[in-house]
């Protein structure tokens, strides 16, 4: 059996290159990642700085980055309809770190929570369409009962603005709620289906075991960090 938590800190080339190559992608719904797909499992697609609730710059975190041997970044900052920071400034600090890290891929992206059942991301259109990748996450949300939040899920996967379901269960399992197999399996398929990555979080590991399903399972999975720091920032070395 592959180990997961193994792969955040060091990555088994071969064997995660076979568990990897097993995924079958669906073409029907295509995504932002597809384009940059080669990197799963080189990269860290979710990390924030201090333009939101991060310590280090832009700058700063991509140079952490390239000393951890990572080949892509994403900025995924917190976004929200009202914007608290000029995402236009933070699109060219990242301009500027692809100059002086031009071996490492640098993505502009965003995380937006779920604001309703029907799986609505609370983000400014005009910062969407600047995207390159799109983290979904739950953070506060108006309903805490399971019925609500599974209709809320199935719906964010099914967003075809989503990209990544950001530390899935999270939200449920500090609410005390715990899915089925079947239910955990029912939402699994619809990642694969849809072609949405299910984040494997090294900041949250009691999310883990739902990424560690849906790998076993074939549905796409990225392995993040959520780092906001340089120290948090996930690190690969190489045997």
């Amino acid at each position: 059996m592959l180990d997961l938590d193994f792969i955040h800190s060091r990555v088994s080339i071969l064997t995660t290159y076979i568990k990897f190559s097993t995924i079958k992608y669906n073409s029907d719904f295509m995504k932002r990642w597809e384009k940059y797909r080669d990197y799963l499992i080189w990269g860290d697609w979710h990390m924030h700085t201090s333009y939101t609730d991060g310590q280090n710059t832009v700058l700063e975190m991509a140079e952490q980055a390239e000393k951890n041997g990572l080949k892509l970044i994403a900025f995924t900052e917190h976004v929200t309809k009202e914007m608290s920071y000029d995402f236009d400034q933070l699109i060219r600090d990242i301009k500027e770190a692809r100059k002086l890290h031009p071996s490492m891929k640098i993505l502009v992206g965003c995380e937006a929570k779920i604001l309703d059942t029907e799986g609505t991301l609370d983000v400014p259109e005009d910062v969407l369409k600047k995207c390159e990748i799109v983290i979904a996450s739950f953070h506060t949300f108006p309903y805490s009962d399971k019925t609500n939040l599974l209709t809320a899920m199935r719906n964010l996967i099914r967003n075809p603005e989503v990209d990544i379901w950001g530390h899935p269960t999270k939200h449920i399992h500090a609410l005390g709620i715990t899915l089925s197999s079947r239910e955990a399996e029912s939402l699994i398929e619809m990642c694969r289906s849809y072609n949405v990555l299910v984040e494997h979080s090294l900041r949250y590991p009691s999310t883990q075991w739902f990424a560690n399903r849906a790998l076993m399972l074939g549905a796409p999975v990225v392995f993040n960090s959520d780092a906001h720091s340089v120290n948090e920032i996930r690190k690969l070395e190489y045997r």
